[in-house]
């Protein structure tokens, strides 16, 4: 007795023939899948974040101090946020920035006094934003931005541990806000 373990006939050599093609189109799909390139990551940056408030800081006519609100944005882009008025973004700063919005931190800060923010940032943050409440809006220099450049391409083991570090100093002083960058 003979056991023929191989297709027999013509139907059988078309079957197998199909099915060989079969798989090698679909390893050719696979192969070509693994070889296209994928969209590029920026770097994530650790941010390193100063605030400092004068001893004068929001002044009346007497000379008394007081406390101010200090709000600092990651922003994708820094054209909304240079764009709108103070009241504006105290008020609806989420639906004015919208998509340019990554982060936001908010702070009520007394004379004399400061804040740190250490985090990693947003690979598509391109710009820090300060918005800070004085007094008289008139007469004060109330928003600042700091444009920063761009992140490079990610090497696949800074997603963990991030190599470029983004150092600002923020002041508040009597009247005015400004950004540094400290080295």
């Amino acid at each position: 007795m003979r056991f023929d373990l191989t297709p027999t006939g013509m139907a059988g050599t078309r079957a197998t023939r199909w099915m060989a093609i079969g798989w090698l189109l679909l390893t050719a799909c696979l192969v070509l899948q693994g070889c296209s390139t994928a969209p590029t990551r920026k770097e994530v940056s650790k941010l390193k974040l100063h605030i400092e408030t004068s001893g004068h800081l929001n002044s009346d006519e007497q000379g008394r101090a007081a406390p101010v609100v200090v709000r600092v944005y990651e922003l994708k882009s820094a054209a909304a946020f240079d764009n709108a008025d103070f009241f504006t973004l105290q008020n609806e700063d989420r639906k004015v920035l919208a998509a340019d919005l990554l982060a936001v931190d908010e702070f009520i800060l007394r004379p004399g006094t400061g804040e740190r923010i250490e985090r990693k940032s947003n690979p598509a943050t391109t710009a820090i934003g300060v918005l800070v409440g004085y007094r008289d809006l008139g007469k004060s220099v109330w928003r600042a931005t700091w444009r920063l450049p761009e992140a490079p391409d990610a090497a696949w083991y800074r997603a963990v541990v991030p190599d470029r570090t983004i150092a600002l100093k923020i002041e508040a002083r009597d009247q005015a806000v400004s950004i540094t960058e400290v080295n």
